[in-house]
């Protein structure tokens, strides 16, 4: 990668045998530059679908010390906000930050109350120790340019907006149930616009509804609300992750014995 300046992306990849390879920016620190995304994707998952597919057998304690009754066993919880920038692809990420083999091996991020207080309500993980607030912030957040209280403020508005719409409650009036992928698809078409369904990854695991990947534009005005900056997104580039026919997992009223075998 090589710094080719007067540019509006200054960083290019450069074939190998024209010059010597420097994995390090103008600030010693791996990584691309932050600032220089073009797209957005929200990431939000259906908690009691992460439980019962990875995070019980996987000790989580966010799905260990689930309440049926939470906020999260009944609303899309946040994964992140995810800086996208197509000169780098999938790999736009730890912009000036070093990757960790593990989420608590992060220095805590530094929130005001009031924004801590709302994300442990939004991303389990950060509730309960798991540290998922550590490795966004390292892995996605280092590619913008708003502080962490800012970054989390606006993923956490976007993620309320979401579970505020009609679509969270079709998904509520049919947990425990399976559903047709084409019905998904037409209650976030009814709740975001026509078409915006094609701007979204579903993601399922096991047949159950795991995760949501929403396009969004590269500019995120706050004042500026979900629809419309779903209507100013790209179509999404990737199939969904989804049967047919999807399962909203009711992690509780199923029984946790169903799992016992793969814990």
């Amino acid at each position: 990668m090589t710094d080719i300046p007067n540019r509006s992306f200054p960083y290019r990849w450069v074939d190998m045998r024209f010059g010597q390879a420097n994995y390090a920016g103008d600030n010693g620190q791996f990584g691309p530059p932050p600032g220089v995304a073009d797209a957005n994707v929200l990431a939000v998952s259906w908690q009691p679908a992460f439980c019962e597919t990875y995070g019980y057998r996987a000790g989580k304690p966010e799905c260990l010390e689930l309440s049926s009754t939470s906020y999260q066993a009944k609303h899309l919880v946040l994964h992140g906000l995810w800086p996208n920038a197509s000169d780098y692809g999938f790999n736009y990420s730890y912009c000036g930050a070093r990757k960790q083999a593990h989420h608590c091996s992060y220095e805590p991020v530094q929130l005001s109350e009031p924004v801590a207080t709302k994300l442990r309500q939004f991303m389990p993980s950060f509730a309960y120790g798991s540290c998922l607030e550590r490795h966004e912030w390292n892995r996605h957040g280092s590619c913008q340019l708003l502080s962490q209280d800012d970054y989390f403020s606006l993923a956490l508005r976007l993620n309320e907006e979401v579970n505020e719409s009609t679509y969270m409650r079709f998904i509520q009036a049919h947990i425990g149930e399976s559903v047709s992928l084409a019905d998904i698809h037409k209650a976030f078409d009814a709740a975001f616009g026509d078409g915006s369904a094609n701007k979204v990854y579903f993601g399922c695991s096991r047949g159950a509804l795991v995760d949501m990947f929403i396009n969004l534009p590269a500019l995120l005005p706050y004042d500026q609300n979900l629809k419309t900056l779903v209507g100013d997104a790209a179509e999404s580039n990737r199939s969904d992750g989804c049967p047919s026919m999807v399962r909203i997992s009711n992690f509780y009223t199923q029984g946790s014995n169903q799992y016992a075998g793969v814990i």
